[in-house]
């Protein structure tokens, strides 16, 4: 049997990563990572996104020839008929085309899904949601976002925007969030919202292993440096993630009461990186969702890790 690869794309709000797939078994044979934005750059999105499938094809030892088909998954609402990325609140980016550029460039097919909706593929064909017909997978990083799956089905909704966990809110009249709104989880629990509080809390002279780390006017923070913080202890970051993880598990808990799914499969930089946040957020929510439910709810880590965007997202062009 011949081989069949198609190129996948997490376009996200930190980092652009990109991987050869090969679409029988999910087997990465190819990865290419960049920086979504360095400084100076004005994002020029079609020649950035060809350079990874490029340097991703070339790590694969494969040419142009050899690929049938792109997939991209964008941290943010898409118009998936069109190609089109609408709105990326984390990326500062409306209506940018974003299949067009990529089939004319190599000569494939190329299609469109949301980030955490292409992961969630991934997740379900070769990753912890294989052989469960209904669960959740939401992925934390720059933003909060959730993949729905009820009868193996995945679920878009009315304008193809379900699964916006992030934008649900649990202050009315809270912490502004990147969407414009007042309270939203994404807020209070994602990586920036760890950022921005060690941040202010780093500006008010508190001490920190990651004073020098962080980025006060951006509120960036990777997960590598929180993770290390963690491991030395340092009382500010673990202060911030525990905070952090309990606002994740509330609302995680109230995601288990509304669609008690069988899994709750997280993902995300910020959930491979730390231990600390996966447990509490973990805790929290099975403490404080209905008893019945929590009962028949497993929550655990991604399968695929980091690469469940790409893989996902190559499964998709090839759907």
């Amino acid at each position: 049997m011949t081989d069949t690869y198609a190129v996948g794309i997490d376009f996200g709000g930190t980092k652009i990563l990109a991987g050869v797939v090969e679409l029988t078994t999910g087997r990465l044979v190819g990865t290419c990572k960049k920086k979504t934005r360095t400084p100076g750059d004005t994002l020029d999105v079609a020649k950035r996104l060809s350079s990874v499938v490029e340097e991703a094809l070339a790590a694969a030892g494969l040419n142009k020839k050899q690929l049938t088909a792109i997939g991209v998954g964008a941290a943010g609402m898409v118009n998936r008929e069109r190609g089109v990325l609408l709105n990326a609140v984390n990326l500062g980016l409306t209506e940018i085309p974003i299949t067009e550029p990529l089939s004319r460039e190599f000569g494939v097919p190329a299609r469109l899904g949301n980030d955490v909706e292409v992961a969630t593929i991934g997740e379900m064909r070769f990753g912890a949601g294989k052989g469960c017909d209904n669960f959740i997978c939401i992925f934390v990083g720059t933003g909060i976002g959730s993949g729905i799956v009820i009868n193996n089905v995945i679920l878009k909704g009315a304008a193809g925007t379900a699964g916006e966990i992030g934008h649900t809110v649990l202050h009315p009249n809270g912490r502004i969030c990147g969407c414009g709104a007042h309270g939203c989880l994404e807020a209070y629990a994602s990586r920036t919202a760890i950022a921005k509080f060690v941040a202010s809390e780093v500006a008010r002279g508190q001490e920190s292993v990651v004073r020098d780390k962080i980025d006060p006017t951006k509120g960036i923070l990777r997960s590598k440096a929180i993770s290390q913080a963690l491991e030395s202890a340092d009382p500010l970051v673990t202060r911030a993630v525990t905070e952090a993880a309990r606002s994740l598990g509330v609302g995680l808990a109230s995601v288990i009461n509304l669609l008690n799914p069988g899994k709750i499969i997280l993902g995300g930089g910020l959930v491979e990186a730390s231990e600390l946040y996966f447990r509490i957020a973990s805790e929290e929510a099975l403490s404080k969702g209905l008893a019945i439910a929590v009962k028949k709810t497993e929550i655990v880590r991604s399968g695929l890790g980091d690469y469940a965007g790409i893989i996902g997202a190559a499964r998709l062009a090839s759907m």
